[in-house]
């Protein structure tokens, strides 16, 4: 369950709650129609579109859907359980019996398994979703009670936008101009109190943790612009595959 925040372009907002299956849908929907779109790391998503109303800059209207219940820190060892999850049919078992109750609370995945604890707080955090559960056996003649797991759509927001940070790097400043590579060129006025010999290097380098995406842009402002779009078109290229 998401919580839905709608800003219209006259600044007014809205508020009411989303289904992970109405999120799913709002989000396809966004990317078919070209809106930017972007996951946060609290496992969300902003999607936002411009509205033309005759003026010269355009206004914003902007979605913006955040998990009700919080997912909290994701590790790396909650990501390997995810992991596990989202590449196996996965279960959660309950009504085991016999030998076999050790089994009870468990998420089974294939040879792996997620111990009770674990797949509580998982289940808990609202980064798994339970399916309709079903009755089968353990070891081909034991009841048991299995409940289908999947990774839920925050945990996907999330772990998607964990593995696209970006990061852009402080502007030089006034430096020499041989430490630009611009060996022979002079600025600045050579009298007491000001900068003799020096240029301004505003420039500023932009790279992603996907390893995928790398810039270096004339000044930071347009850095932290390709920044997001840059994480806009992965979380769309990630749309694309619900």
């Amino acid at each position: 369950m998401f919580r839905e925040t709608i800003t219209s372009a006259d600044g007014s907002t809205a508020t009411g709650t989303a289904t992970e299956a109405h999120a799913r849908a709002l989000l396809r929907t966004a990317v078919r129609r070209g809106y930017r779109v972007e996951a946060t790391r609290t496992g969300g998503v902003i999607i936002e579109r411009d509205v033309w109303d005759g003026s010269r800059i355009p206004k914003k209207r902007t979605v913006a859907l955040e998990p009700v219940t919080p997912l909290g820190n994701i590790t790396p060892t909650i990501r390997g359980d995810l992991d596990v999850i989202a590449a196996r049919d996965a279960y959660l078992v309950t009504g085991a019996e016999g030998t076999f109750m050790g089994r009870n609370g468990r998420i089974a995945a294939g040879l792996h398994g997620i111990p009770p604890a674990a797949a509580k707080r998982l289940i808990g955090r609202g980064l798994v979703v339970l399916g309709e559960p079903y009755e089968a056996t353990s070891n081909g003649y034991m009841p048991e009670t299995r409940t289908p797991v999947r990774v839920s759509l925050a945990a996907r927001l999330a772990l998607h936008a964990q593995a696209h940070r970006t990061r852009t790097s402080e502007p030089l400043g006034y430096v020499r101009p041989a430490d630009v590579g611009m060996g022979g060129i002079t600025a600045g006025l050579n009298k007491g109190g000001r900068r003799g010999g020096l240029i301004y290097d505003g420039s500023s380098a932009a790279s992603c943790t996907c390893r995928e995406w790398t810039g270096t842009f004339e000044q930071r402002m347009f850095a932290l612009d390709a920044a997001r779009r840059h994480r806009q078109a992965a979380t769309a290229n990630f749309a694309r595959t619900l």
